[in-house]
């Protein structure tokens, strides 16, 4: 099992103790900081646990949903009791733990990286005979995915930004022909700098999947494919841009593995069956774990900055997770339909939330997008789709927020998020999904 290094936050803490002192409560402040600060000193220095965090979910508002992944080896249960929140340099207790459920969706948007040169077609293959069941897998877990695809041998030859439609990512994968390559060297590290620059959702994990046989070209080499990157200067790169690589390749290239290391990604044998790699990768990407607290803000803000403490103080992560951003996505997790319905209750405190939100927020224009399972023709899911989406819109409306700031759109069933075929993932495919576009 890997563990971080202990990490004392005792700075940190003082700076959000005194933060939150109050003029009548300057001796109760102290004594609590002077505790906080002990108890860190006291304690045994156990290993700290290795988090990092993903995604918000405040589709509970004001209870918050921290969505954290456990890096390594995951035990098998997490108690809310070894945990404290530090939102905004307020302290909060989490109220409970648990797995994550595919009704709590984390965008990741995945950009495939695949050397094109002729030993490649069998590899490519792989990916194109393995991806459908990659991404039910993801759905499964709760991953909000989309797919790009960027080709490079010694030059990049071509760019897909990221879609949703596993359909529209297998028509470009069974396009591609491997063929060529002039030298041994191909171009990975362009390669990897173009997929950094992907246009990502403003609220997703970055994950670039790297697929190659052939070691890479660095600044200073003669002959074709020539790059200013290094090895050092691209995992500057990359970790600047916030990406996690995977880098599928052969074990004997141990250049990838430095580069994979030091952006919290992993190395897989590109000998080994592809479904066997993607099984691995779903594994080690859906170890995720949820974290709750309860805010004392009254609406849902622009960010949430959080840290994340163990039960001896010490700072398991930190980070700034978008909220209020183009792009961003909320499932309405109790406003699943019966079938066939559009009804919806008299109070749905969801929605009341929102409510209050977009009437504090002019500015801000949500799409909201209704869904279905997959029973009955595609034209009548559709409409009923629709009349889900407007349904909510007259929810909204009925609480006072202008029509100006409401879009609707019915998908039928061509966006589902869970199996249809049990009972328990149509019903989770009959949905409404709401998103920010614009702010």
């Amino acid at each position: 099992m890997r563990w971080a290094a202990p990490l004392l936050v005792a700075g940190f803490l003082q700076t959000v103790v005194t933060a939150q002192q109050e003029p009548s409560g300057a001796d109760t402040s102290v004594l609590l900081q002077r505790r906080l600060l002990e108890q860190a000193r006291i304690q045994p220095r156990s290993p700290a646990l290795q988090l990092r965090l993903h995604n918000v979910d405040i589709s509970h508002f004001p209870e918050i949903n921290l969505i954290v992944e456990v890096i390594g080896e995951s035990p098998d249960t997490l108690r809310a009791e070894d945990f404290t929140v530090i939102e905004n340099e307020r302290v909060y207790p989490v109220l409970s733990v648990g797995r994550l459920s595919p009704q709590r969706r984390v965008p990741v948007d995945f950009i495939f990286v695949i050397d094109v040169t002729g030993t490649m077609q069998a590899y490519i293959n792989g990916v194109r005979d393995n991806i459908e069941r990659f991404t039910r897998t993801l759905l499964l877990h709760g991953i909000d995915y989309r797919l790009g695809l960027l080709l490079f041998s010694d030059v990049i030859e071509r760019v897909y930004p990221p879609t949703e439609d596993v359909k529209e990512f297998l028509s470009w994968i069974s396009r591609i022909w491997a063929s060529g390559g002039m030298d041994e060297k191909e171009n990975a590290l362009e390669a990897l700098a173009e997929a950094a620059r992907t246009a990502f959702r403003p609220a997703a994990n970055r994950v670039i999947v790297l697929i190659t046989d052939a070691p890479y070209h660095q600044k200073g080499e003669r002959g074709y494919g020539r790059t200013d990157f290094t090895t050092e200067n691209i995992i500057e790169f990359l970790r600047q841009h916030q990406v996690r690589v995977f880098c599928i390749t052969r074990p004997e290239l141990k250049e990838y593995r430095r580069i994979a290391e030091a952006t919290r990604g992993a190395v897989y044998d590109i000998q080994l069956p592809f479904s066997q790699i993607l099984d691995r990768y779903a594994a080690e990407l859906t170890n995720l774990w949820v974290l709750t607290y309860r805010t004392g803000e009254d609406i849902p803000p622009d960010s949430v900055r959080v840290a994340i403490l163990d039960r001896e103080r010490r700072q398991l992560v930190r980070q700034v997770i978008p909220v209020v951003a183009i792009g961003r996505k909320f499932i309405l997790e109790h406003l699943l339909f019966e079938t066939n319905s559009t009804a919806l209750p008299d109070t749905v405190p969801e929605l009341e939330i929102i409510a209050r939100f977009l009437k504090r927020r002019p500015e801000v224009v949500i799409r909201i997008e209704g869904h279905t399972d997959n029973r009955g023709t595609s034209l009548y899911n559709r409409r009923l789709s629709l009349r889900r989406a407007e349904s909510v819109r007259q929810y909204l409306l009925r609480r006072g927020v202008p029509s100006r700031q409401l879009i609707v759109v019915g998908f039928g069933d061509t966006r589902p998020i869970a199996d249809n075929e049990t009972e328990f993932g149509r019903s989770l495919n009959r949905r409404v999904e709401i998103v920010i576009v614009r702010k």
